[in-house]
């Protein structure tokens, strides 16, 4: 905000018959991708922001086979879940309102004025595949390339009201969202880990919380 607001006073201190010059130009450029970075840090650091202890509580009930990670490394997703349905991303939105997906296109009700003030939903599908990319990448490079993994997008707001269709990521609301992972695991021979090889996937994982506590 500092760089635009220097950027709009520079602009007042040429004179009108000239032409804009581009140091006011690069001002506002600069201006408005820090504003943008901003925003993207905002949703995830934000005051009120982090998700883990509503993820936690989430999915407190279910046995030690669920086991949630939070924020072990940059180069990995804010949320990891290990289950018997494999390794999922958790992407956390606290936003509320009515909120829809067609076909990987996001939109949720609201003042388009706030949203210039605030984080805004963004993309939560784009986030998500991202996130899926790191996860996949540690799991290839550990040897588990056929460990199933995926994405899990949750709503934390109890106000939000979803329309979901075609949409890449399993989308649910934080108090489903136990019965969902339950689904997704399935029953009997059809789930996809056995526990013995979950307990492997959750020591690569352990491991990387250790270094993230030693470190800290």
């Amino acid at each position: 905000m500092a760089v635009l607001v220097g950027g709009a006073i520079l602009s007042t201190q040429i004179d009108p018959t000239r032409d804009i010059a581009w140091q006011t130009w690069a001002a506002f450029v600069a201006g408005l991708g820090l504003y943008t970075l901003g925003q993207t840090q905002l949703r995830r650091w934000g005051p009120g922001r982090r998700q883990e202890e509503q993820l936690g509580q989430a999915i407190r009930g279910l046995d030690d086979r669920y086991k949630l990670y939070a924020f072990l490394a940059s180069s990995l997703p804010d949320y990891i879940l290990v289950s018997p349905a494999g390794v999922h991303v958790l992407v956390a939105r606290t936003d509320g309102g009515q909120i829809s997906c067609l076909k990987d296109r996001w939109k949720a009700s609201g003042s388009r004025l706030m949203s210039l003030f605030g984080p805004g939903l963004g993309n939560p599908s784009g986030d998500a595949a991202k996130q899926l990319q790191k996860l996949r990448a540690l799991l290839s490079e550990r040897g588990f390339e056929d460990v199933p993994a995926g994405s899990v997008i949750v709503f934390t707001n109890p106000k939000a009201q979803l329309r979901i269709e075609g949409c890449s990521s399993t989308v649910t609301r934080i108090k489903e969202l136990k019965d969902v992972l339950r689904r997704m695991a399935g029953k009997g021979t059809n789930v996809a880990l056995t526990t013995s090889r979950i307990r492997e996937i959750q020591h690569v994982f352990d491991e990387r919380m250790q270094a993230a506590h030693s470190w800290r």
